[in-house]
């Protein structure tokens, strides 16, 4: 039977119209140029042949008094849950994701395996698009990861055609033996022992950062206190996106210069862009921001095995190389921290501190902010990859919104680029466009201020594919129709145009 970590059952318990534990990719794909016939139809025909694996043959059951697990469900059919979209051509890169926000914000049918998947059609220069979104509670970032890889292929003359769904390569495991109600017993026993033993560690946890808040120690401060207020608004189940892609050796060659990580060189970037945005809106607040970050913890057992942590970026007016110094040195706090402590209790503490605003939303009251962005980085594809010939140009991350927050920036490298998507709610930032265009123009000034040469991608990768919307080569965009217009237009006819394909 497939397990619920704490992580996972607190997303399914939390989880509501404004606030969908939704994720997924959004998938952008080139048939090859001698293609005959209709690519979307021919794809989703093929892929509709493959079978369901874990964790897509998933559903929920919830017990008493809150609790819950996950059963498999062996009748499921791909075909109830894989649809074909076909938009106004030529549709444009801002009007697919203003479509695809529209489908995610949408909670998904808990009676049945736990998720959907929409092959689109009518894009611009005759791409192709799948976005596929899947409840978080049954799959954490890293595994969704190896599960596009498995599902996409490594070259254009691949003969055969994967789904999405066929999910994670199960590795062969010895028969087991049936548990002696002795075995069973002890099992329950260390269960408990180590539910006091988390406990113990997530009061000490809090100690310490009790004593960085009032400055007797260093690490981590406690949270929620030291929260300036930037991308504040109305909860809202509408949501923004937009993306850019930088290039990932120049990433990697800024990262080795400060002796820093690929995340330290995001976290900088992302705060100089949000600085600036707030600046040019005139709410730039005089406290440091603070980024949200999911890390993977190697000693937790089942489900989501992360713990998310705050602290603060970089001062009011640093310099690019003062705030991936601090960047550094905070991140380090956190690890720190987390090394000290059990996977358990920090999953614990993940889990009290996200879910204590998430309750109050639920309640009806005005939550905390836990940060002013979540920042993930789960990794990506080392190399170019293919779906039935097609070129993949972008496998772009949707992920959560979770509560406390209004803002969510996830990074996904493909081949040679590493590709930034920014999920938002609209009261809170209405020109997530802007955002992206910034997040690309600050890296070009990290990138000048610590003396890295560009390569000769430079110009291509880190243009902000939210200002590069798909066009045909007769058709020229002057003027694009704001996200915040195009999101408001697409989510009133979206149920009106969906078709469910059949076998």
């Amino acid at each position: 039977m497939p397990t619920l970590s704490v992580i996972d059952l607190a997303m399914f318990l939390l989880e509501t119209a404004e606030r969908p534990f939704n994720i997924g990719p959004l998938v952008i794909l080139t048939p090859p140029q001698n293609f005959r016939g209709n690519f979307a139809d021919r794809l989703t025909e093929r892929m509709l042949r493959r079978p369901i694996g874990a964790p897509f043959n998933y559903c929920l059951e919830m017990l008493r008094a809150g609790a819950g697990r996950l059963k498999v469900d062996s009748t499921a059919s791909a075909a109830d849950h894989v649809q074909r979209l076909t938009l106004k051509a030529p549709a444009t890169m801002a009007e697919l994701c203003a479509r695809v926000c529209a489908i995610h914000q949408q909670r998904l049918d808990r009676t049945r395996p736990l998720w959907e998947l929409y092959v689109i059609d009518g894009l611009a220069g005759g791409k192709v698009a799948i976005y596929a979104k899947v409840h978080h509670g049954i799959i954490d970032g890293r595994t969704f990861v190896s599960v596009v890889a498995n599902w996409l292929a490594k070259s254009p003359r691949e003969r055969e055609v994967r789904a999405l769904w066929e999910g994670v390569v199960q590795v062969p495991r010895a028969a087991g033996v049936r548990a002696t109600l002795t075995q069973r017993a002890g099992r329950a026993l260390s269960g408990a022992t180590g539910t006091i033993k988390s406990a113990v560690g997530l009061s000490r946890l809090l100690a310490r950062q009790t004593l960085t808040t009032v400055g007797l120690g260093r690490g981590m401060a406690l949270p929620i206190l030291n929260v300036p207020r930037a991308y504040k608004g109305p909860l809202s189940a509408d949501r923004l996106f937009a993306h850019c892609t930088l290039p990932l050796a120049e990433v990697k060659a800024v990262a080795k210069a400060h002796d820093a990580t690929v995340n330290d060189v995001l976290l900088a970037t992302l705060d100089m862009a949000m600085s600036r945005d707030l600046h040019e809106r005139k709410q730039l607040p005089r406290r440091p921001l603070v980024a949200d970050m999911p890390l993977a913890l190697q000693d937790a057992h089942g489900g989501n095995q992360i713990a998310v942590m705050q602290f603060p970026l970089g001062r009011l007016g640093a310099a690019p190389i003062e705030r991936i110094a601090a960047i550094r040195r905070e991140a380090g706090h956190v690890k720190e921290t987390i090394r000290q402590a059990t996977a358990e209790t920090v999953m614990l503490y993940t889990t009290l501190v996200h879910g204590f605003p998430a309750l109050l939303e639920r309640l009806g009251a005005r939550s905390p902010a836990i940060s002013n962005v979540l920042v993930s980085n789960p990794f990506g594809l080392a190399e170019k990859r293919y779906l039935m010939g097609a070129r993949v140009e972008l496998v772009l991350p949707i992920s959560v919104v979770a509560a406390g927050q209004m803002l969510n920036v996830t990074a996904v490298t493909l081949d040679e680029r590493l590709q930034i998507g920014l999920l938002a709610m609209p009261h809170a930032v209405p020109n997530v466009d802007a955002l992206a265009s910034y997040l690309a123009a600050a890296f070009e000034e990290l990138k000048r201020a610590t003396g890295v040469q560009a390569h000769a991608v430079t110009k291509r990768a880190a243009r902000p594919a939210a200002r590069r919307a798909i066009k045909s080569s007769t058709r020229t965009v002057t003027k694009p129709e704001p996200s915040h217009a195009i999101g408001r237009r697409v989510r009133a006819e979206t149920h009106r145009t969906l078709k469910t394909v059949r076998p």
